[in-house]
């Protein structure tokens, strides 16, 4: 099975990522579909179907795929145990799953994307801190930072300009990355981290609150 990576980086969460390179015959095999998410994979286009059988695939492999309910918004959780995030990109899955508030984000890596979209995301603040030379890399973390602290909100507040702002980090440290949604109201802390697997950016943010 192709599990590409599986991390846990507290006793309260773990992370999977999945790369869908079985063909859907096989997965179906694996995942021994009940009627009911049978009937609900027949309902899927050809693209969801490759993604839904990468999420039941990922739950699997975190040994949740028969405790997994879902809010009326269609958002997975487990009952009283954990909050689930999902991210899919380019044939890859990857899911989160914390006893805290989670968000994942995984990205293929896709420099001249990024640059063409960097300033409806990044903030001038922001600017300020990315060295020339490691441009790319901060991009694609920033993008994938605000992505997942847009999943952990729920949707709720949508401008990656105004909502979410990064605290100046440096790469490969290992230590949390501070950035914040922002409203009206209050601005409340998250705790972030990514890690490159392959060619693709996993970020995960997690509220320890």
């Amino acid at each position: 099975m192709p599990i590409v990576d599986f991390i846990i980086p507290d006793y309260f969460t773990r992370i999977v990522t999945w790369k869908v390179s079985e063909t859907n015959e096989e997965l179906l095999r694996i995942l021994k579909l009940d009627n009911k998410r049978q009937g609900k994979y027949d309902s899927l286009t050809s693209k969801r179907k490759r993604e839904y059988l990468g999420l039941r695939a990922c739950l699997m492999a975190l040994g949740l795929d028969n405790t997994v309910k879902y809010t009326p918004e269609g958002k997975p959780f487990v009952e009283g145990t954990y909050n689930i995030s999902v991210s899919h990109s380019h044939g890859v899955v990857c899911v989160g799953a914390s006893s805290f508030n989670i968000g994942v984000d995984i990205e293929l890596e896709r420099e001249e994307k990024i640059n063409t979209i960097k300033y409806k995301f990044i903030r001038k603040d922001e600017f300020e801190f990315i060295p020339k030379d490691q441009e790319k890399d901060y991009y694609h973390i920033l993008w994938g930072i605000k992505e997942a602290l847009y999943k952990i909100h729920h949707g709720n507040l949508w401008s990656f300009l105004n909502h979410y702002r990064v605290e100046p980090f440096t790469l490969k440290n290992e230590k949390p990355i501070m950035c914040w949604i922002i409203d009206e109201k209050a601005s409340v802390k998250y705790y972030a981290y990514y890690k490159k697997i392959n060619n693709y950016y996993m970020t995960y943010v997690l509220n320890y609150e």
